[in-house]
């Protein structure tokens, strides 16, 4: 039977709201919404440039960070705050950083210690407020550690006797009997990688009605007309021969398909009907990216086929999210599909032969695409290729991230293949991947309702710690007193705050060193007990879902053994020492993991010594030369006067506390807590602790090992509270006749500069020296603009 065809020419529907109208539209008033849930609620995302692919145990991760805002690219002004946390293979972080953001650019490092162990890591990045929404949508990138002491452990590892699963997806969602749709095919072997396979659609009766192959990551695409009463399965063809038979989704009877296709100059959108959903009821189809609607148009399904042409110019590069939405705006089919107007910024690098050791400067000009200069802010990193080959299609750039891979969660298999050297097969690619991938940066049911996002997670202007407090059965308390305490040498600090309506707390504005550890206490008016005081810590790290494939980084770490070994015989080597027996030298502890390694102690009170004292303060009325005055300890005797005498010095597990700067804090430790008290007063036994312990010195060593913390739920530690220290990337200089040249400079990273600024004609210099090893170096530079424009360009040069 003919179908019937009702063809909407426009170029983009744009909603007018007259004067003499009653009420909005559900299209007016669903566009309303999203304006308003965009505008009053921005996104964030985040892409790291680091120098390299993998890296050996010892060395420097280097990163430049962009944050952006999602709606328009634009570096964000929101954070102030970068958490990039190394994750390894176990899901466990072993390295958290935090770095500053200054206008939407961050940059650092993350050493990797020796302690590691090889394997692939994550490195992922996100500020608070990307909290609230999806861990899907942070930054993750994997990256390959080896050691350079065990090159075969990590060695690529290939599974064998592989397993393949095959997934269908319809176009827009679903399949209707009688009309024609296209069918996306994933196709995915058991190490997680897309397989190239081949295969044949057929009916219960065997016929086959389609045929199929998947290229690119194991993704392909097939059209079929589905017809009443069939039932359709694939029949594959594995790589070993054998046919292996995957179940197709069923075909409805009742609904909608929505199709998207693009020409050289419009997308024809194409809404299909079943004959029941016939009608003169109005539906519509909202056409939006990162929350910014572009096109929209409604229509009456009056007729079993509805086309729309809507023209390519009107939307930006990226990724486009199109919807149908029924009579009663509910979300009933999406699909998603990939503008390239090809205008990223055109970064052009002067010519830099060189030879050995010798300095080379570089000169860039960066243009937006109809050729005028802009100033940006871009990084730079030049390795030798020699040492880290790598894959272009591989990597996670500032293009493939931004424009595609933080629009989509799950695994994206080398996502830069879609904009490296960019064809038209590589487009048609491009839309087998939308096809198939998962989208959800918000639920369009949400949007409907005028239901908005619930804000757990504040932007952060300044460095922040936050947190809860609760009584012991959770329920919240309000003004709640919570201070904040140094519990770093030669850092003052003494803040207090008090819980708001539902007990979250907020320190904020603080200025930091990196290393800084602090304690935080909550109680309400002088009572501590049942208490819980709760900071808000890393999200947690969820299951990868896959690593990527296994990189061969065997060349690599051979090349940095050399390294590594010239640097060690510049050394003093010392000859090998083999220990056949340890004596037994017993310990000179009056407590069990006391801090107090000399023993020497002038007052001990044991724990079994304190299991009945009603508090801490009472156990040092029976001290010796010891005074307690209102919540401080003294030293006296002799000619001390208690007005200029200093309180004694606290030792916690380890951890010196001043008194005078934490006046609350020895309140906090139950005495049934402690393993033991060990009193300092004579002027022998403090002087090894300096001019701190003038006043005497008091150790108490918890039976947790962990202060009052351990055991007192109203209290909190954080270690390293400021800005992850930078280090400064290190460069030989040749022209300086102190440089040892004598020494074979075997650098793989050759430089790295995260803040290469252009000025207003769009150009930028820098300069550095060559290492020691001839070959090709490869220049990588990304970046962006003030409006956006994003641009990556990879040079390679000879050095003879």
């Amino acid at each position: 039977m003919k179908q019937l065809l009702t063809s909407l020419f426009l170029t983009l529907t744009v909603i007018v709201c007259s004067s003499f109208k009653a009420e909005e539209t559900p299209l007016e008033k669903l566009l309303k919404q999203l304006a308003k849930i965009t505008e009053t609620y921005p996104q964030e995302k985040v892409h790291l440039h680091v120098d390299k692919p993998y890296y050996a145990l010892g060395e420097d991760i280097w990163i430049k960070a962009y944050v952006i805002t999602a709606e328009k690219n634009l570096p964000s002004s929101l954070s102030a705050v970068l958490y990039v946390d190394l994750i390894d293979p176990q899901n466990e972080i072993k390295k958290m950083t935090k770095l500053e953001i200054v206008n939407g650019f961050a940059d650092g490092n993350i050493n990797v210690t020796d302690s590691l162990l090889p394997g692939n890591y994550r490195i992922r990045a996100y500020t608070n407020y990307m909290r609230n929404y999806d861990e899907g949508f942070f930054f993750q990138k994997t990256l390959t550690i080896g050691s350079v002491m065990d090159v075969a452990a990590t060695a690529p590892k290939t599974q064998e006797n592989l397993t393949f699963d095959v997934q269908f997806f319809p176009e827009g969602g679903y399949m209707l009997h009688g009309i024609r749709s296209k069918i996306g095919v994933k196709a995915v072997s058991s190490d997680g990688m897309g397989a190239n396979l081949t295969g044949q659609i057929v009916n219960q009766n065997k016929e086959k009605v389609a045929l199929f192959t998947t290229e690119h990551a194991g993704m392909g695409v097939f059209a079929l007309l589905p017809k009443p009463g069939e039932k359709y399965r694939a029949i594959v063809t594995l790589p070993n021969g054998e046919e292996k038979s995957f179940k197709l989704p069923d075909a409805l009877e009742s609904g909608f398909t929505f199709a998207i296709n693009a020409t050289n100059e419009n997308f024809n959108v194409r809404v299909g009907a079943s004959k029941d959903k016939i009608s003169e009821e109005e539906m519509f189809v909202v056409a939006q990216a990162n929350g910014v609607t572009y096109a929209s148009f409604a229509f009456k399904p009056n007729n079993q086929n509805t086309s729309a042409n809507i023209p390519l110019k009107n939307f930006p590069t990226g990724i486009v999210h199109f919807t149908l939405f029924n009579t009663k705006s509910e979300a009933i089919a999406e699909r998603l599909v990939f503008v390239n107007h090809h205008d990223q910024l055109n970064i052009n690098i002067g010519n830099a032969g060189a030879t050995t050791r010798s300095k080379s400067e570089l000169e860039l000009k960066v243009t937006e695409a109809n050729g005028n200069p802009i100033d940006g802010n871009f990084s730079v990193a030049i390795t030798d290729l020699g040492k880290v080959p790598f894959e272009e299609d591989d990597q996670v750039t500032i293009l493939s991230n931004l424009l595609l891979t933080s629009e989509l969660k799950g695994y994206i298999e080398r996502p830069n293949y879609y904009f490296h050297n960019s064809t038209e097969e590589k487009e048609r690619q491009l839309d087998n991947l939308l096809l198939t991938q998962g989208w959800r940066r918000f639920i369009w049911q949400d949007i409907v309702s005028a239901k908005e996002p619930e804000i757990t997670f504040r932007p952060e202007l300044t460095l922040e710690i936050t947190g809860k407090v609760t009584n012991e059965y959770g329920k919240i308390l309000p003004n709640a007193r919570v201070s904040l305490f140094s519990l770093t040498r030669g850092l003052i600090l003494k803040l207090d705050t008090i819980t708001d309506a539902k007990g979250n707390f907020v320190f904020d504005r603080l200025d930091l060193p990196d290393t800084a550890d602090l304690m935080l206490q909550a109680k309400i008016k002088k009572d501590f007990r049942g208490i819980n005081l709760t900071l808000n810590k890393s999200p947690k790290v969820t299951a990868a879902q896959l690593f990527g494939r296994s990189t061969n980084i065997a060349p690599y770490l051979e090349s940095t053994k050399e390294r590594f070994e010239e640097l060690r015989g510049s050394g003093i080597m010392l000859n090998t020492v083999t220990i056949s027996k340890k004596r037994n030298l017993g310990s000179p502890l009056n407590v069990k993991n006391s801090a107090n390694a000399s023993g020497s102690v002038d007052y001990l009170i044991k724990a079994d010594q304190l299991e009945k004292e009603f508090n801490i303060y009472t156990v040092f009325y029976k001290v010796p030369r010891v005074i307690v005055r209102g919540k401080f300890v003294f030293k006296s005797g002799g000619n001390r006067s208690l007005t200029n005498n200093p309180p004694m010095l606290l030792i916690i597990d380890g951890v010196q506390i001043n008194q005078a700067e934490m006046p609350d804090f020895l309140s906090t430790i139950n005495p049934r807590d402690v393993e033991g008290i060990e009193v300092l007063t004579s002027d022998y036994n403090t002087s090894v602790l300096g001019p701190d312990a003038s006043g005497g010195a008091i150790y108490i060593t918890t039976k947790g090992g962990l202060g009052a913390a351990s055991r007192a739920t109203n209290n909190a530690k954080v270690k390293d509270a400021g800005f992850s220290a930078k280090k400064e990337f290190y460069i030989p200089n040749y022209d300086d006749p102190k440089t040892d040249r004598q020494m074979a400079d075997l650098r793989s990273t050759i430089y790295w500069n995260p803040t290469v600024k252009t000025d207003a004609d769009g150009l930028a210099k820098f300069s550095f020296f060559n290492a020691g090893t001839p070959g090709t170096y490869q220049v990588t530079i990304e970046g962006m603009d003030d409006f956006g424009n994003l641009g990556r360009k990879v040079y390679t040069y000879e050095v003879k």
